[in-house]
Formats: structure tokens, sequence, C-alpha cells
């Protein structure tokens, strides 16, 4: 696992910086639009962070009985743990109410038209097997 203050992490950030920054400095840390660019890129070898859900959960060789959203995350969690028997009034609080769909039209506005396609063209799987739909077109980017 990669922590934002790992060693491995760093070094992923200065290669990312060092690859796809217009800061020639490279002193800022990476941009979403940045760590876009690598995920994007076809020499791009991508690790479990970031690799498509559906290669490493085998959603088409394992049958799972159940399988959870984080939007959806607290109401996910109480119908798990009730099915386990599990008194859900003790389980505590999760989440924090807030709805990213502002911070994510905010951050796919940093990229072009032709990144936010590849980036769909890497998760389409995902989408489609998770029950999620993919429409850019109220998205503003820089092409």
């Amino acid at each position: 696992m990669i922590c934002r203050n790992s060693w491995a992490w760093q070094e992923l950030a200065a290669m990312i910086k060092r690859m796809y920054s217009v800061d020639t400095q490279h002193d800022d840390p990476v941009t979403f639009r940045e760590f876009v660019q690598y995920l994007v890129d076809p020499k791009t070898v991508f690790d479990q962070h970031w690799r498509p859900m559906y290669k490493i959960c085998q959603p088409c060789r394992i049958h799972y009985d159940f399988i959870g959203h984080t939007e959806t995350m607290a109401e996910d969690s109480r119908y798990v743990l009730s099915r386990l028997g599990i008194d859900v009034d003790q389980f505590p609080h999760i989440g924090n109410g807030h709805n990213s769909s502002d911070r994510v039209t905010e951050a796919l506005a940093q990229l072009t038209k032709s990144e936010i396609q590849r980036l769909i063209e890497i998760y389409r799987p995902d989408f489609d097997l998770f029950g999620y739909t993919v429409n850019i077109s109220h998205y503003r980017t820089e092409e």
C-alpha cells in the first residue's frame, strides 16, 4: 500500500512531476491533471491502487453476495451488518454527509476531453459492472 507520505509515494510523485508537470521547479504537489496524464499514458503499469476494480475483484469469476458503493456506504454497511446479525445501532456513524459531485466537476474541468475519454476507456468495465453511468457532456473541459 502507498501512503501519501511514504517513500514510494514520494518517488512516484517525483516521477509524475518530471514527466507531466509544466512547473519547471517541480516543487508543488502532483495535480489531479498530472496524475490523470500518468494514468492515461500507455506506458503506465497500474498497481493495486488505481488498477480497475474488475481486474482486482474478478467479478466474472467470483460470485459476490453483495457489492457496496462508497457513496451509499452508510446504508450498505447497515444492510451487511443486519444480514450478519450485528446490532447496527452499535456501529459508528459512517461518512461526513458531503456530496462529492462539486469536487468531481472541479477536477474534471482541469482535463481535456481526450483525457476524460481515455479514463473512461480504462475504467468502462467498472462503470458497467458496478452500475455507474458516464456522461461527461455537462462538464466543462479544457478542450
